[in-house]
């Protein structure tokens, strides 16, 4: 056991900028003799002077005991049980410190395939992760569902900077892995061998570069060249999992720096390899800017507090690779809309193997694109029906960014929006 670097909380930690039931249940934990701490990401935003959007509290109870201290308790998850606290219609979430299981304690239910990849770690094994950790042959962790201490818990963490630990009862900030120093100089460094880590669990690559664009941060130079080295590693992402992280990078208020990040390394031509290999073409390369241009406007949508519909985020995303995959099933004797439709869906629909979209979202995705010749017509009653459809107003909106970067269009637009 090493001991932590425990600092006095700067300035930038405040009471009031923290949920006040998060408070509560700290304060509630600690009373009944357990140790209980704000965690991870709520603590990185709060020392780098930005808003939490939530506050997870880590604790050295275990979900029933938790359960017990608290009436308004409700376990939830199976692989790893986790305690919500209900405040009426606040909701906050307590977790029991945790490490990695070993593939002795892997339970006895588990398929023979699974037993056979899980292979006990080398005795070589970094620090950061504790001997004997349940994995595959490819290196990714199957199991991290282990109680663990505040130490082992911080070390099972991703970057230094979601590593650290606030107690608000002692005011003081609690660092075992180095995350103090990595804040104030902005690095995004990972918490161990970034090839092992990357390996466990390719998803800490986007991630990496998700915090570097929304936290101002830099990656650090040995876990910037492991993703370029293992970026195909992405692969074996779960698709479900990946369309979520793609919903937090569109709404991480820095999208379009995470989209330049995630083309420099390659990561996007995993996750998006059709739409990678047209814009590394001339004309996908001259549609970048376009591109960049929705991407940033997103962003001052996320700045002021404007929610943006996902459908919405993968057409401003993906528009112009859509219009071109239209150009090509117009070629074959399709019409605009439809082809617009069709090549918005299909594009969509074929990610499944790397990022599974929603059905319901590449629904509406493709009416926002049909929709866009529709505008041209201003006459009669289809114009007046158009306008009552629940895709109108993005549709409207992808055609207020379009006509912003292009020029083309704008007695059309304002035709429109004068009659919103």
């Amino acid at each position: 056991m090493t001991e932590p670097t425990i600092i006095p909380a700067p300035d930038s930690i405040r009471h009031e900028k923290i949920s006040p039931e998060a408070l509560r249940v700290i304060r509630h934990l600690q009373q009944n003799d357990f140790q209980a701490y704000l965690a991870g990401g709520g603590v990185r935003d709060l020392l780098l002077h930005r808003h939490p959007k939530d506050f997870d509290i880590a604790t050295s109870a275990h979900p029933n005991q938790v359960r017990k201290i608290f009436r308004n308790c409700r376990l939830i998850g199976r692989r790893f049980r986790l305690a919500h606290i209900i405040f009426h219609n606040h909701i906050v979430e307590v977790a029991t410190f945790r490490t990695l299981v070993s593939a002795s304690e892997a339970e006895p239910d588990l398929s023979s395939a699974s037993r056979d990849a899980a292979v006990e770690m080398r005795a070589d094994t970094p620090p950061h992760v504790p001997h004997g950790a349940f994995r595959a042959r490819e290196g990714l962790i199957l199991r991290d569902n282990v109680f663990g201490t505040a130490e082992q818990d911080a070390w099972r963490r991703d970057f230094t900077i979601n590593g650290l630990f606030y107690d608000p009862e002692a005011h003081q900030v609690i660092d075992y892995v180095g995350g103090l120093p990595d804040i104030e100089r902005r690095i995004i460094r990972v918490i161990g061998d970034p090839l092992v880590r990357f390996r466990e669990d390719p998803v800490r690559m986007v991630r990496a570069v998700r915090f570097a664009a929304a936290c101002d941060c830099t990656i650090e130079p040995a876990a910037d060249r492991a993703i370029l080295a293992m970026c195909d590693q992405l692969a074996l992402a779960s698709p479900n999992r990946m369309y979520e992280e793609v919903l937090k990078l569109f709404a991480s208020g820095a999208a379009e720096g995470v989209f330049r990040h995630l083309i420099r390394t390659g990561l996007f031509n995993v996750l998006f390899a059709d739409a990678g290999a047209w814009l590394r073409s001339s004309e996908g390369h001259a549609a970048l800017p376009r591109i960049y241009h929705a991407l940033h406007q997103m962003d001052v949508w996320k700045k002021h507090g404007q929610a943006i519909n996902p459908a919405l985020a993968w057409s401003l995303a993906f528009g112009p690779y859509h219009e071109h995959r239209a150009a090509a099933l117009i070629r074959r004797g399709l019409k605009l809309a439809p082809a617009l439709a069709q090549a918005t869906f299909d594009h969509l629909l074929g990610l499944a193997s790397r990022v599974q979209v929603f059905r319901s979202v590449i629904r509406d995705a493709s009416l926002i694109m049909a929709a866009q010749p529709l505008f041209e017509t201003t006459q009669g009653a289809r114009a007046d029906r158009f306008r009552t459809r629940h895709y109108f107003g993005d549709a409207l909106v992808y055609l207020k960014l379009r006509v912003a970067f292009t020029g083309q269009h704008r007695e059309l637009l304002h035709w429109w929006q004068q009659r919103i």
